[in-house]
């Protein structure tokens, strides 16, 4: 079955022991933007619980402690929803993967594990006719070449200040946004829940380095045919000890216009690796330093996660943030993606005006 067919399914999303806003990003983003679709979400640990009861929204979903509950929904796909930072399958998950494929589930695979490369998985795969896409598996592409430079279309990319902070989120808020406003916006993923939402793209820590640039070239190309606009996901940040190269790269193959810096409002330390958060200021300065002469990116507002903010807290957190950056500070899950299609919108008319100034002599 070809991938594109895969995302359509309905499906289990898969987060034993982990489930949660920060803990599950991939689960929590495909039930936010694809909840319609999921008939149920593994996890022992909470089994008996609603979505809605852990992560404050997606209904009425069932969590469930294995794959035998979830049948009777009908699914056809069970999708890993829990990147790792590891490169080896959790010992308690072989289980719950072989009872889906033995009981006809698709397997859609998040991590950086192949679970074609286990014997058993295999060949429980093989004996049942069933799909695995490896989405960390990058297809064969290019070193980049900066065709992006040829593009009409106005690039915004979401940088920031930690990996799973929103910079997807972001991006697809402002992508729906746009969409609603009648501007033909298009989303180039790059990363697996971004391509299991969007039904396209690439996930850009499973590509060789020489390649990360042309990889993310690739997928801003895709997404650019027929659009005004492309919003290009953020991974990682350059701040991140484990995912510099990867921000670094998206930066350098989406050449953007424009930035969109992302922060989770209150976090001073890196969730993974524990340093020191530099001050927002000065992050923003250093990713507008790392873009290349031939298009300096100018970051335009600063999109923050409040999750767990009431709303006091949030308004005064986020009124220091803007008076320390300058910018138009905007949580767009709590209050729409409009304020930062407005500022997008302005910088937009900016370019165009000082290109127009140019031609004049």
């Amino acid at each position: 079955m070809k991938t594109d067919e895969l995302v359509r399914k309905k499906y289990i999303l898969f987060a034993d022991e982990c489930f949660g806003l920060f803990t599950s990003k991939i689960a929590a983003s495909l039930l936010r933007y694809r909840g319609d679709d999921c008939v149920a979400v593994i996890d022992g640990a909470q089994a008996g619980k609603t979505v809605e009861q852990v992560l404050g929204y997606g209904g009425a979903i069932p969590i469930v402690s294995n794959v035998a509950e979830a049948l009777a929904s009908g699914p056809e796909v069970l999708i890993i929803g829990k990147g790792l930072h590891s490169a080896e399958l959790p010992g308690g998950w072989k289980k719950h993967l072989l009872e889906a494929m033995r009981n006809g589930l698709h397997i859609i695979n998040s991590i950086h594990y192949r679970l074609a490369s286990d014997p058993e998985l295999a060949r429980c795969a093989r004996d049942n006719k069933i799909t695995i896409w490896e989405t960390k598996e990058p297809p064969d592409l290019p070193l980049n070449k900066a065709r992006v430079l040829e593009l009409d279309t106005f690039i915004v990319h979401t940088c920031g200040s930690d990996s799973n902070i929103g910079k997807k989120t972001a991006a697809l808020e402002i992508f729906l946004e746009a969409k609603r406003r009648g501007i033909r916006c298009g989303f180039a993923a790059t990363g697996q829940s971004g391509m299991l939402i969007s039904g396209h793209g690439i996930a850009i820590d499973g590509v060789p380095g020489d390649f990360m640039g042309g990889a993310v070239e690739y997928s801003v190309l895709q997404a650019a045919r027929g659009n005004e606009w492309v919003m290009v996901e953020g991974q990682g940040s350059l701040n991140h000890i484990g995912a510099s190269g990867c921000a670094l790269a998206i930066l350098h193959g989406a050449l953007p216009h424009a930035l969109v810096f992302c922060h989770r409002l209150g976090l001073e330390r890196s969730k993974v690796w524990n340093t020191k958060l530099i001050p927002i200021p000065e992050l923003i300065r250093l990713n507008e330093e790392l873009t290349v002469f031939e298009r300096p990116a100018k970051t335009v507002a600063v999109s923050i996660n409040s999750a767990g903010f009431s709303d006091e807290d949030f308004e005064r957190e986020r009124r220091a943030l803007q008076e320390s950056t300058g910018l138009p500070v905007i949580d767009p899950c709590r209050q729409g993606a409009g304020q930062l299609v407005d500022a997008l919108l302005d910088y937009r008319r900016q370019i165009e005006q000082k290109a127009t100034a140019e031609q004049r002599g």
